[in-house]
């Protein structure tokens, strides 16, 4: 510590740049919200936007060691993070507040936000912003330091501690797993303690931001926010780390108060982050029930199936004393067989065989220790039971991807598999966002829900589009996608194969949906397409143009139907020239086609991927974007006074041109191509439009060399036209 201060005080007496004159005000007067706003819906600091200088306790260093680790403690990918608390311990709401510093390079680091320690007391100049979540409702008031003008921060002095947390409840804060904002909004930011609650929704995922949630007995639940390295799985864990089996007790967690939700589709609830590791009690667990396999993958009408599963009590000197398997056979009556203990706490127990052709048994795991206390597994038994089928015949992809209980859960997982179906996707389509989604290969077996799947691995690269082929491997969930991986098979049986028919699907199907919903779930992997969508938001994660400097933009747009539900589509894993701007520079390529905000689309076509809490359609090849129509300028929509078809721009064209029109009143357009003899081939304007100047990106990819028409047809007036398609 000594060490540290000292580096600190040689660095601010170096600082070329002392803070401004900026007012300052205090915590309170930067989160009070009086209940009207509140109850009205509103939690945004009446400050947003001032620059002010605020004084308060440190809760949390900035990163481990400022010298020897500079890993960060409270994750916010490259920025730094801290919490601040009143300087009076005694106020005990509307003390606390997220400070937050966006660019930390260069000239940036001067200041000194990384050197900061639990416990100094310090003023820190900012603007006051509050940050919401894309989709949610309610967000968190945050101070972004000043970094230009550079604004060091002003060391004032050191506490002997952090002070102690605010007692509070869980129903002060969510009501069931909402966000009570009228009682919960006042204790935002702050350091807080909540004692005697039950651990429930475990994940162990290395992915996942909520590792477990907290219940007060009364039907309310606060997530556990994974902020800190101490208390996370992800790639900014400090340490090796187990989230707590659910049904055990806690006798207290501290932590800050903030908003999250994991999903668009989910309400915005308050959730806690514990910072250091002694922000967490355990008390009693109940058996820990793990490594839960059937002995059989494939599975007949004669075959008895033998569960086994990992059953130990982790309390000191505690023993399992009784397991069940609770099974049924097609939703019907519930069965209890008693699971025998084994070697190494394998405990078993054989369900009788199934006589029924197609059969779907469901089961779960009950278990008790000496001490009374019960676990199961899977905890949720509504959306997670395990399950399998019995089968007297070849197993398909519709038989691997059905996941009936909205978990998303194959009743293959982790088993071996094989399976046939045509390549509808391959690398020279989907060529993943050169980032952290890869390329991908599907294949289907059909027409219809449940009927693709995703093949994984190098294997599958060579792959082409109308193979059909026969896959053999392993079933896995990763991310919420299922997949067959760790092939040790790939069969080419023919080639050229026609695909599957795209299913129509409206986008409310799909939406801004959970995963495992069944609505959407029945349709991942498989072809679908949405027909006359509107582009609702041309960035569907922040302001339209190029990502960075604060804007986020993942290559994706919201449509939406006659339903007017939006839901997403991705736009930069395919191989096709339309996007939205996620780079700048795109716009200027030949070729490339901006989706614009207002657009419209006659079909969207694609695959449907699950990836970073959401559902999205991912068009491959310009060939899934049918009948692109774009205002041209709003501003001049007064001015159009006559019907008028211009000549497509380039022709002679390859594969790629623009048509536009004008139309002086509303009315339903059609524009259609016709080759030399007169027979349509594509129709790429079908609907009503109000008056206005537009344009129609017509792909002619799947057509040969050659002399087209392109004509319009609205209210009383057509006019046709040629074109010259050269390859």
């Amino acid at each position: 510590m000594k060490t540290k201060l000292l580096f600190l005080f040689v660095l601010i007496a170096g600082s070329l740049t002392l803070a401004q004159n900026y007012p300052h005000v205090s915590i309170r007067d930067l989160q009070y919200l009086p209940n009207d706003s509140l109850a009205n819906g509103r939690d945004a600091s009446l400050r947003v936007g001032d620059t002010v200088q605020v004084t308060g306790v440190v809760m949390v260093s900035t990163v481990v060691d400022p010298t020897f680790d500079r890993r960060p403690i409270m994750w916010a990918g490259a920025r730094w993070q801290t919490y601040l608390r009143d300087t009076n311990y005694a106020a005990v709401d509307w003390a606390g507040i997220n400070i937050i510093q966006n660019d930390t390079v260069g000239a940036a680091q001067g200041t000194l936000l990384d050197l900061l320690d639990t416990a100094q007391v310090v003023t820190i100049t900012g603007v006051v912003s509050e940050f919401v979540s894309t989709g949610q409702v309610g967000g968190q008031t945050q101070i972004n330091v000043l970094t230009n003008p550079l604004t060091p921060v002003q060391f004032i002095g050191t506490k002997p501690t952090r002070g102690e947390p605010v007692e509070v409840t869980i129903a002060e804060l969510n009501n069931g797993n909402a966000a009570n904002y009228l009682t919960g909004e006042k204790y935002e930011g702050m350091y807080v303690i909540i004692r005697n609650v039950i651990t429930s929704d475990r994940s162990t995922s290395t992915t996942s931001s909520t590792p477990f949630a907290i219940n007060d007995g009364l039907g309310n639940k606060m997530f556990i926010h994974d902020q800190s390295g101490y208390f996370t799985k992800r790639t900014h864990k400090l340490r090796e780390w187990d989230p707590p089996i659910d049904g055990t007790t806690i006798q207290y967690i501290r932590g800050v108060i903030g908003h999250f939700s994991s999903s668009s589709s989910l309400p915005t609830r308050y959730v806690i982050r514990p910072i250091y590791p002694d922000d967490l009690l355990i008390g009693q667990s109940p058996p820990s029930i793990t490594n839960i396999r059937r002995n059989i993958d494939l599975i007949g009408p004669n075959d008895p199936v033998t569960i086994t599963a990992t059953i130990t009590d982790l309390d000191q000197g505690g023993a399992v004393t009784e397991a069940k398997v609770k099974y049924r056979v097609n939703g019907g009556d519930l069965n209890e067989l008693a699971m025998v203990a084994g070697l190494n706490n394998l405990w078993s127990a054989t369900i009788p065989a199934v006589g029924l052709d197609s059969a779907m048994v469901d089961f779960y795991i009950w278990a008790k220790d000496n001490d009374g206390m019960v676990s199961i597994n899977p905890t949720d038994t509504v959306r997670n039971k395990y399950f399998y089928f019995v089968l007297n015949r070849p197993l398909t992809i519709y038989d691997v991807q059905y996941s009936p209980f909205g978990s998303g859960f194959s009743a293959y997982n982790n088993y071996r598999v094989t399976i046939s179906g045509v390549v509808t996707a391959d690398t020279s389509d989907l060529q993943g966002d050169g980032g952290s989604v890869s390329r991908r290969v599907y294949m289907q077996d059909g027409t219809g829900p449940w009927r693709g799947i995703w093949i994984g691995g190098l294997a599958a690269d060579p792959l082409q589009r109308g193979q059909n082929v026969t896959v053999s491997g392993l079933i896995r969930e990763s991310n919420n996608n299922t997949f067959i991986d760790s092939i040790t098979s790939v069969v080419v049986n023919s080639s050229n194969n026609p695909l599957p028919d795209f299913i129509t699907v409206s986008t409310a199907d799909i939406g801004t949906l959970p995963s495992g919903t069944l609505s959407a779930e029945q349709w991942e992997g498989v072809l679908i397409k949405y027909m006359n969508v509107t582009v609702t938001d041309e960035n569907a994660d922040g302001n339209p143009g190029p990502g960075g400097g604060g804007n986020s933009n993942f290559g994706e747009i919201f449509v939406a139907d006659n339903s007017n539900v939006n839901t997403r589509v991705e736009l930069q894993e395919g191989n096709h020239p339309y996007h939205n701007l996620w780079i700048a520079g795109l716009d200027t390529l030949p070729g490339n086609i901006r989706v614009l905000q207002n657009s419209t689309f006659q079909e969207l076509r694609g695959i449907l991927f699950y990836s970073f809490g959401n559902y999205k359609l991912v068009p491959r090849k310009s060939d899934d974007f049918v009948g692109y129509v774009s205002d041209v300028d709003e501003n001049q929509l007064d001015v159009v006074n006559e019907y008028k078809l211009e000549q497509n721009y380039p022709n002679p064209f390859n594969p790629v041109t623009t048509i536009q029109y004008n139309i002086p009143k509303e009315g339903f357009v059609q524009v259609k191509i016709f080759n030399i003899l007169g027979q349509e081939v594509k129709t790429l304007v079908n609907i009503n439009q109000p008056a206005g100047n537009y344009k129609v990106i017509f792909d002619a990819s799947s057509l040969s060399s050659g002399v087209y028409l392109y004509q319009i047809n609205v209210n009383d007036y057509q006019m046709t036209k040629k074109m010259i398609l050269m390859k």
